[in-house]
């Protein structure tokens, strides 16, 4: 079988997946709704109480308009391959998959395309019928090359959220109890990404080291292309940076699983 007849029937199997669990989708939606609650009422009583009217360079709508794109951004760009994949390491389910003539890391990532094809499309069309919304409420212009970059950036985000996640579930060759080390790695990650304020809130200092990391261009990048605090060089600037972090993190995946792979016990499958 080609490369291409492969991985596109992984991928339509991952599609049909997704299209099963259509409620998983729906409890995502409201599961998203209400941090964006809790968040909105927080940032109501800072602003109502802000001479100003501007925190951390957000007037208030920006600000809500940013709680909102980040929301949808993380739903957007969580792939929970993490935990998938380390079940595979430690049930000895990845045994079946090192004597297939499919490479495993392939497998995975098309299966998550397929599973997220829908769930982009859906979210999509809802996120830019919230901006529309907001043109209107508050003022605030999208203009077209901000949602074509958009789009580009949010498929760039979600392939460097798989790299991350792929290399992170590969710590599972080396401890037996993993669960929790997800939920914290995942909780910092989100943090880091933007998922829950935008960066600026942590100071000019970490902010700036925070743009040595990739974990900024998974969320909070995304979320300022679409609300137009970025401008257009900004933006190009952000997606070679995004590209290029997706080179450095299939580098260093693929380090980190040669080394897991000698250590892997196969045990179970």
């Amino acid at each position: 079988m080609s490369f291409y007849m492969k991985y596109t029937r992984v991928f339509k199997l991952g599609v049909q997946a997704s299209l099963e669990y259509r409620l998983d989708f729906l409890f995502s939606l409201i599961s998203a709704f209400f941090p964006i609650m809790i968040q909105y009422y927080i940032w109501k009583a800072v602003y109502g109480r802000s001479e100003t009217g501007e925190f951390f360079g957000y007037s208030y709508g920006e600000m809500i308009l940013y709680t909102i794109m980040a929301a949808i951004v993380t739903r957007i760009v969580s792939t929970n391959m993490d935990h998938v994949i380390a079940s595979d390491i430690k049930n000895g389910s990845l045994n079946k998959h090192l004597i297939q003539p499919a490479n495993y890391f392939g497998l995975k990532l098309f299966t998550m395309l397929g599973n997220k094809m829908f769930f982009f499309s859906v979210m999509i069309a809802i996120l830019f019928s919230i901006l529309y919304y907001f043109s209107f409420l508050y003022g605030i212009s999208i203009h077209f090359m901000n949602l074509v970059c958009f789009v580009s950036a949010m498929v760039m985000s979600l392939l460097l959220n798989f790299l991350i996640s792929y290399t992170i579930a590969a710590i599972a060759f080396w401890l037996a109890e993993i669960s929790y080390f997800f939920e914290m790695t995942g909780l910092f990650v989100i943090i880091l990404s933007g998922g829950v304020f935008p960066i600026e809130v942590f100071g000019k200092t970490m902010n700036a080291i925070l743009s040595y990391l990739p974990f900024k261009f998974t969320i909070y990048f995304p979320a300022n292309v679409i609300n137009g605090k970025l401008t257009i060089n900004e933006i190009v600037d952000g997606l070679l940076i995004q590209g290029f972090w997706i080179v450095i993190m299939l580098i260093i995946s693929n380090i980190i699983w040669k080394i897991g792979l000698k250590k892997y016990l196969g045990l179970g499958g």
